[in-house]
């Protein structure tokens, strides 16, 4: 464990210390939280209805959005119970159903409940501020039945203000629905479920100089606070001091949208419930669906896998009801299969971030399509158990062999660690986590929860505590994700940079402990390991707080590199849940705002 802590530290410490002491009684007879949220068989939400700029008061405006329910709350048929509701009175709507629960190895469960409903309605505004509509379902039938679907798009617009002009030819809705962050947070949308923001997190970008004095929140509230203010400067909205020159330039450059620009954006949606987010996931996802060619790729770096994304398609079309996010998903998943991912020593180059990416394209897929995607997944899958077991002996197992990594050749992974030395990258291990993880959520495969379990031992590994770490806020050791560590534990390449894949990684870390639990598998190294990784993110983002920043024409909520946000962020908005939810003591903790 990191140091005994000074004063400031101490808040946060005392959190460590109550989460640490959960971990050692939770033991392995205790049960773990269920993966999924439980069914919602009955009940209501309420929905914000938000409009843009283009609405004036008392026109009628057409607005499609989806609802996504817990596996197993309503089937098809329950459907017609769905309705629709202003200030307690029905209003017309027509419903249907977008996509199933899909569930590959078990027939029972495959396609009998309704994963995310279509809504439509017509709404004519009072004013020019957001309104709410109840969505209830459970009880009577519907009376005010509209049976025909109006193409969403035709209660669209092109975007001329904010992010993007004209020229850019990108579209949003007219009225954004805006749906409660403790429902998004059930995970139907994900595959996961998350820890919703705390009711003091609010949407506005924070005072920087306010949290720079704030050395640690609890539990992990820094890392929400991080998500929200370095959004903001994800979109150019830190401050109007910001210069053109140091602004994110995502429409002429390729490098802010690595790992999933508009998914990471969809993600802090997920768990804030921000209009704002929303909104610019939606644009970003109709910026990027434009930009993707015929063969699949995003044009600005054409050709290359790695910026081949399904997920924010999938969103966007959940959300919005719009059909034609989906029309470059076919394409999408012809490009990844340019990918060999089918490891030997003679494949040539491979990557865990490329296996990851084909692997999240195909389940992306699967999910709303269904059919022969099963299969396509499942095999995918099965070659990535089989590279961890070892290739059917084609990797060796030298003395001091970590289990868990996906070892591959030096050569193979553009020479970042010896050509003929076997080894693997932390950090990318993580995305093909959070591939496997949405692979769960339509299998339940224990071979895959003991694949995520296996991977957190050698996540656990690959961390070593240094002082060469770059944050000179903090002059002890802290905790690093090696980027590459060969087979037998040894260093494949280390940098002080690696420290900002700290966040990343206890994610992933998390994850292993809560499958380790849920198998009964306990091993207490990888809590803390992930409790230090996080410890270490939360000391980051002081370090990358610069409230003088805008003085000098810089953001003082600084991201760098851009794609830093959606490396940190997609894939770790699970973390608090997990690491909660392997503990048997969770509800005290979330009653004691842990939350």
């Amino acid at each position: 464990m990191i140091a005994t802590p000074d004063s400031g530290v101490w808040p946060l410490f005392l959190a460590r210390m109550i989460l640490g002491l959960a971990i050692s009684l939770a033991g392995t007879a205790l049960a773990v939280e269920p993966f999924f949220a439980p069914a919602s068989t009955s009940g209501s939400i309420q929905v914000q209805l938000v409009p843009t700029e283009v609405v004036t008061p008392g026109g009628n405006r057409l607005v499609t959005f989806g609802v996504p329910f817990p596996r197993g709350s309503l089937s098809v048929a329950g459907l017609s119970t769905l309705r629709v509701l202003r200030n307690g009175v029905e209003i017309p709507a027509h419903v249907d159903s977008m996509t199933p629960w899909r569930h590959r190895l078990n027939a029972a469960l495959d396609g009998t409940s309704v994963r995310v409903a279509r809504i439509q309605i017509t709404y004519a505004f009072a004013g020019t501020v957001a309104e709410p509509i109840t969505v209830a379902w459970g009880g009577p039938a519907r009376v005010l039945d509209v049976p025909a679907l109006v193409s969403a798009r035709s209660g669209w617009h092109t975007v001329t203000s904010g992010s993007y002009v004209a020229a850019d030819n990108v579209q949003e809705p007219d009225v954004y629905a805006v749906l409660p962050k403790d429902w998004l947070g059930m995970g139907a949308l994900r595959g996961t479920r998350n820890a919703p923001f705390d009711a003091t997190n609010l949407e506005a970008r924070d005072n920087p100089s306010t949290n720079a004095a704030i050395e640690h929140w609890p539990a992990y509230l820094e890392a929400d606070r991080a998500a929200k203010n370095n959004f903001y400067s994800l979109v150019n909205q830190d401050s109007g001091a910001v210069t053109v020159a140091n602004q994110c330039h995502y429409k002429t450059d390729f490098e802010p949208w690595l790992y999933d620009r508009a998914a990471s954006m969809f993600a802090l949606y997920f768990r804030s419930g921000f209009h704002a987010s929303l909104r610019e996931a939606v644009r970003a996802s109709d910026f990027y669906t434009d930009h993707v060619n015929a063969s699949g790729f995003f044009d600005l770096k054409d050709g290359d896998t790695k910026y081949v994304y399904a997920e924010n398609l999938a969103y966007r079309y959940w959300l919005t009801g719009d059909d034609t996010a989906l029309n470059r998903l076919a394409a999408i998943v012809t490009a990844q299969a340019g990918f060999g991912d089918n490891w030997t020593p003679g494949t040539g180059f491979w990557t865990e971030r490329h296996a990851a990416f084909k692997l999240l394209a195909n389940q992306i897929s699967y999910e709303i399509n269904g059919g022969s995607q099963a299969s396509a997944v499942s095999t995918l899958v099965g070659r990535l158990v089989a590279h961890q077991n070892g290739a059917n002996g084609q990797i060796p197992q030298p003395p001091g062999y970590v289990d868990g990594g996906l070892y591959h050749l030096g050569s193979q992974h553009d020479g970042d660690w010896a050509d003929n030395s076997f080894g693997a990258s932390s950090w990318m291990s993580v995305l093909v986590v959070d591939a496997m993880l949405r692979a769960y959520s339509t299998s339940e495969d224990p071979a895959i929860a003991n694949f995520i379990r296996r991977m957190g031992n050698f996540l656990r590994a690959s961390t070593i505590n240094t002082t060469d770490h770059g944050y000179d806020n903090f002059n002890g050791p802290l905790a690093l994700p090696r980027y590459a560590m060969l087979s037998n534990g040894s260093d494949g390449q280390v940098d002080a940079s690696d420290v900002e894949h700290a966040l990343d990684v206890a994610s992933g870390l998390a994850w292993a402990n809560y499958f380790a639990e849920m198998t009964q598998q306990t091993d207490s190294r990888l809590a803390e390991t992930a409790e230090d990784l996080y410890f270490t993110y939360d000391e980051g983002v002081n370090f990358w707080i610069r409230p003088n920043g805008p003085a000098s024409g810089l953001p003082a909520y600084r991201v760098s590199p851009w794609r830093k946000y959606g490396w940190e962020h997609r894939v770790s908005g699970g973390l608090g849940w997990a690491t909660l939810a392997a503990t048997a003591t969770q509800d005290a903790l979330f009653e004691n705002g842990f939350d």
